[in-house]
């Protein structure tokens, strides 16, 4: 039996909330030491050494805090959905993500710790909480998003490079290999930012598309101020502009719990 999405329990916006984890993995990937200009990768970094190097540039994010506002577009049903939201990253697995409607309005919050997710909804006055694998089954939508944090935020080391598929003076393209499965990123060969995700299914179809651009100048121009996710086989889509962020803020473990602010009652995930 199909799982219901988690657009359907938050009001068609939680779904984006993945995406959001897919910020602070481009600040990870893309940024040299953090307040600093992004350098130009060395030429002796071999396509064999890149997930090594790029997880030895990120090691300097602790945490993160960002806005951005987000448009998602969903094929099956012809739906559009326009959210704001505000991010919360911090080292090595804390999320809290809280959507804002147009009226300013909370549509709902989302903490992500260790293994255990908690959803409030205000709207509904609950909280929906279990463990990360209940969340994948119930939410399959977002769990295809947030399979991109292990890769790409903290453990480029488990990165398998595979080969070299192309490179010239535009872009290098690389075939890696994670947790069993197959991924192709497509990088700036100059500076080693990333410009594309494509994961495979078994079946050896594209699953997952991720895009990043809008790179400006100065000390942050290593950061993609618009990215863009897509599921050929989801068939929905999410674009997403960043309008502010700051690294490095000071978070503490009070930043990641829900804070309700009327009489809620709680619905555990099965």
């Amino acid at each position: 039996m199909k799982q219901p999405c988690l657009s359907r329990l938050a009001g068609s916006w939680v779904t984006l909330f993945g995406l959001l984890i897919s910020m602070g993995v481009v600040l990870v990937l893309t940024g040299s030491q953090l307040g600093k200009p992004a350098l130009a990768a060395p030429p002796t970094v071999k396509p064999e050494a890149v997930p090594e190097f790029l997880a030895e540039k990120g090691r300097n994010l602790s945490a993160l805090k960002a806005a951005m506002s987000i448009q998602s577009t969903y094929e099956k049903d012809q739906s559009r959905q326009d959210v704001k939201g505000f991010f919360l990253y911090r080292r090595p697995s804390d999320f809290r993500f809280q959507g804002m409607g147009p009226a300013g309005n909370a549509l709902f919050e989302l903490v992500i710790k260790a293994n255990v997710f908690e959803l409030y909804i205000p709207q509904q006055s609950k909280i929906i909480k279990g463990d990360k694998d209940c969340f994948a089954r119930k939410f399959p939508d977002v769990a295809e998003i947030e399979g991109l944090i292990p890769l790409m935020l903290l453990q480029w080391k488990q990165v398998r490079f595979d080969r070299l598929i192309s490179k010239n003076d535009e872009k290098m393209v690389m075939r890696m290999l994670f947790q069993g499965k197959v991924w192709g990123a497509t990088f700036e060969p100059q500076n080693l930012y990333l410009r594309k995700l494509v994961r495979l299914s078994p079946g050896g179809e594209v699953d997952l598309i991720a895009e990043f651009a809008d790179f400006k100048s100065g000390d942050y121009g290593w950061l993609p101020h618009r990215f863009e996710v897509r599921s050929p086989l989801g068939k929905w889509k999410t674009l997403v502009r960043i309008e502010k962020i700051e690294t490095n803020p000071f978070l503490v473990e009070k930043n990641f719990q829900l804070e309700t602010m009327f009489s809620t009652k709680t619905e555990n995930c099965r």
